[in-house]
């Protein structure tokens, strides 16, 4: 490890970014460490943790006494500003959110052949629905590889406390769990055996969990935000008619109401013919609705108005295509429509298909990076279909991406 490189990013972590995490995120999320976590072993060594909330970072990163290369979102690294500086400064490193990134897992190898500590978040993005996703694979070798201990982490109540779609914080407790397997231990395992091992140590379920429930999360305007993520009506079915105010979900197509709290459990408030508990609930409808229609063999369309489509220049900023179009989505072809212009792609030939910003449907297409920006409608409809054309429930038979 460079002495001068590893003091600056000591300085970089403890003098300006501990405040911070002690004056507001200890107060905001209210997290500690359990009595049944292990404390962390000298460096090399690479932290698998699950991933909550954008805050995850900071939170489990107070209790080592080593600052961590963190890898990260490169969204964060896209353009000029303060936030690539600070990344840099900390340790932080890009990698391509929702996809596997060579240069990110050679990154990842530097970094530990330089005694370097390593924290990774093997989802590749926070979490959808509180239930800890399917990881990707790949770490299990380096670890391998390499030799160093493995420090899982689990993490209970952050996507609660702040769930992505989001915009306002609730307030309950965080608790973080910390668990080592030394080096030695390691060595013994096969790389089938790491893998599993990082999966059972990360996996978590907030909304179900009986201890989140147990910790009265409480807020303000619960139900705000949430049309990002769910878009298909339990009681009509209909696509990209709920809104949301305060508390209350409501579709505009059948009238139907909903309260949610902030734990994220779901109370009726008009007469329905099925009911759903929680938003886990609902997320495991929306997947059983697009297997069904995206690998039944039937042909369907789905579509969203006033949307503004971008792409990616050169200096990683994103320039303005058309600002007010329709995008729609066929089994075999995506396509954006405005002021009488098409643009098509095909559905096979589209990659790396994310969130970014809540608001925003990021995909690449032969080179090119696209982004379609939403406007009280879900984003996130766009990546759950595509995976499922993609063969994503081949993924969850599998367990793993």
């Amino acid at each position: 490890m460079n002495r001068w490189l590893y003091i600056y990013r000591w300085i970089m972590w403890n003098l300006l970014t501990h405040p911070f995490i002690h004056l507001y995120l200890k107060p905001s999320f209210r997290f500690f460490k359990t009595r049944e976590s292990d404390s962390f072993p000298k460096p090399p060594f690479i932290v698998v943790c699950n991933h909550g909330t954008f805050f995850d970072p900071w939170i489990i990163g107070l209790y080592s006494h080593y600052p961590f290369g963190f890898m990260t979102n490169d969204d964060g690294f896209r353009g000029k500003g303060i936030s690539q500086w600070y990344l840099k400064s900390i340790g932080a490193f890009p990698k391509k959110k929702g996809a596997s990134d060579f240069k990110a897992m050679k990154k990842t190898m530097d970094l530990i052949r330089s005694n370097y500590p390593v924290c990774i978040f093997p989802e590749g993005q926070t979490t959808w629905d509180g239930e800890t996703q399917l990881i990707y694979p790949g770490i299990e070798k380096i670890i391998k590889k390499t030799g160093v201990s493995v420090v899982t982490i689990r993490i209970q109540g952050n996507f609660l406390s702040k769930p992505w779609w989001a915009l306002t914080k609730r307030k309950g407790r965080v608790a973080v769990t910390i668990k080592v397997t030394d080096k030695a231990d390691v060595a013994q395992l096969s790389t089938d055996e790491i893998f599993t091992l990082m999966k059972n140590g990360i996996y978590q379920n907030d909304i179900k969990d009986p201890w989140n429930k147990a910790q009265k999360f409480s807020g303000m305007q619960l139900a705000c935000g949430l049309e990002r993520f769910v878009w298909i009506c339990t009681e009509c079915g209909s696509e990209d008619h709920l809104t949301t105010n305060d508390n209350r979900i409501t579709c505009n197509a059948c009238g139907k109401i909903w309260e949610i709290d902030a734990c994220c459990q779901l109370t009726s408030k008009t007469p329905s013919r099925m009911e759903i508990k929680d938003l886990k609930d609902w997320s495991e409808m929306h997947k059983s609705i697009l297997r069904e229609k995206c690998t039944g063999g039937k042909p369907f369309t789905t579509a969203t108005s006033a949307v503004a489509l971008t792409r990616e220049n050169n200096q990683g900023q994103f320039e303005t295509v058309h600002g007010n179009g329709v995008l729609e989505l066929h089994q075999n072809e995506l396509t954006y429509s405005a002021n009488e212009q098409k643009v098509s792609w095909p559905v096979g030939e589209i990659t790396d298909y994310v969130v970014q910003k809540k608001d925003l449907f990021e995909f690449g297409v032969s080179g090119n990076t696209y982004r379609v920006e939403f406007r009280g409608h879900s984003p996130m409809k766009w990546v759950m279909y595509l995976r499922y054309l993609n063969n994503y429930a081949a993924c969850e038979t599998n367990g793993h991406l």
